[in-house]
């Protein structure tokens, strides 16, 4: 559940991309859908993981 806040502003930014106006139960289902989205794909990346990408692009830039 949205805070009315965060409610808001995404209503004000639907507005904002689609120049439209929104309902708050159209709001909260497709904001609730988002962030159910973003918590299914997002993962913080591990430091290891990074470091070790980060040296094999230097090891490929100096080849």
């Amino acid at each position: 559940m949205l805070s009315k806040e965060a409610l808001e502003e995404f209503k004000k930014i639907w507005k904002e991309e689609k120049n439209e106006e929104i309902s708050d139960d159209f709001a909260m289902n497709e904001a609730v859908n988002l962030l159910t989205l973003f918590n299914a794909i997002y993962r913080p990346i591990k430091k290891e993981w990074l470091k070790n990408q980060n040296v094999n692009r230097t090891i490929k830039k100096n080849k």
